[in-house]
């Protein structure tokens, strides 16, 4: 361990970053505060707060069988609506960042910044004008896929479009003009190929973890590891069991209801990713209030000081784990989005 600093200094004096929550879900179910510590989910502001988190990624979830047009625009509208009115509510300790000085000015303030996101383009409903329009709203960063859409296949579906149709392209070119961040988690390995051959700009994985690992469609190969570090980007690594362990995830497959991994599995990631890409392209996207297994001993967001505690532990220098903590990250965010 460093002897200069406790690892929780250390901790404290990075910025952190999380790539991925899904934790307005659990706020419109429990209909609770995002200011309220609550005894539910993974993360609200007093446990970001305790974990050290400087900057957490609110995603938007939306996907699923065709619905009427407009369901999943509005549902999308909605659930960012919901987030907005937690920000402003909640101002003195939280605000918006659109651009990397916002999330600077805000950690020089000691508030936690807050970043939206979409997970899944059925969002936009086959219409480039809806990525304006959330994009004017405030989102940064749209996950391309959850279940496949009408130009984009999903990792855990059939290929109907054997990666991007012309409007996909036409998508991630869109996206790269507006400054928004391409998200790669969930997409078919050959829609993560036609991605970085079309798009301009590096692109995030903000929720996934390494196939070599973990066999699960969820995760990514080395040679899609290597190539988006090699485009600049960076690859989160998720928190899910199911995704970190491949012990869990057959034991899950037979039904079984297996004991959740230590959390030194996701280090076990990051060890492999860095090997593999190099330690610029490696971040976190816990996934929490999205998953039902955290691993052992990362059971929320006030837990994170223990990833900086075992990555000291296994010779990561400072200035490493702060790129792997959250320094990549906001890298791809200033480059994207704008200093």
């Amino acid at each position: 361990m460093n002897q200069r600093k406790s690892y929780y200094d250390i901790h404290k004096a990075m910025i952190v970053c999380d790539a991925h929550c899904d934790t307005v879900d659990r706020l419109m179910k429990d209909k609770t505060d995002l200011g309220t510590r609550s005894k539910n989910g993974h993360v609200d502001i007093p446990r970001l707060i305790e974990g050290g988190v400087d900057v957490q990624v609110f995603a938007s979830y939306v996907g699923g069988p065709k619905k009427p047009k407009g369901y999943y625009f509005n549902l999308t509208k909605k659930k960012l609506d919901i987030l907005r009115t937690q920000f402003a509510k909640n101002s003195k300790t939280i605000s918006l960042a659109l651009k990397l000085s916002d999330v600077q000015k805000a950690n020089q303030s000691n508030k936690i910044s807050a970043i939206l996101a979409i997970e899944g383009g059925q969002s936009i409903e086959n219409d480039i004008n809806n990525l304006h329009i959330f994009y004017d709203f405030g989102v940064r960063i749209m996950t391309l896929t959850w279940k496949s859409t009408d130009w984009a296949d999903a990792s855990q579906q059939s290929m109907k479009h054997n990666g991007l149709t012309d409007l996909g392209k036409k998508v991630v070119r869109e996206m790269n003009k507006l400054n928004m961040i391409i998200d790669v988690s969930h997409s078919a390995d050959k829609t993560v190929f036609d991605v970085l051959n079309v798009s301009s700009d590096p692109v995030i994985a903000s929720h996934s973890c390494a196939k070599a690992l973990c066999d699960h469609p969820r995760n990514l190969s080395d040679r899609l590891i290597k190539d988006i570090a090699n485009a600049g980007g960076v690859i989160c690594v998720n928190f899910y069991s199911l995704f970190l362990d491949q012990k869990f995830k057959t034991d899950t497959d037979k039904k079984l209801k297996p004991k959740p991994p230590s959390f030194t599995k996701i280090i076990d990631h990051i060890d492999h990713i860095v090997q593999v890409g190099g330690i610029d392209c490696v971040g976190l996207g816990s996934d929490f209030d999205g998953i039902d297994a955290p691993p052992s001993g990362l059971e929320d967001v006030t837990k994170m000081p223990k990833i900086t505690s075992t990555l000291l532990e296994r010779g990561y220098l400072d200035e490493e784990i702060a790129q792997i903590m959250g320094g990549n990250f906001l890298r791809v965010f200033g480059q994207v989005c704008g200093i």
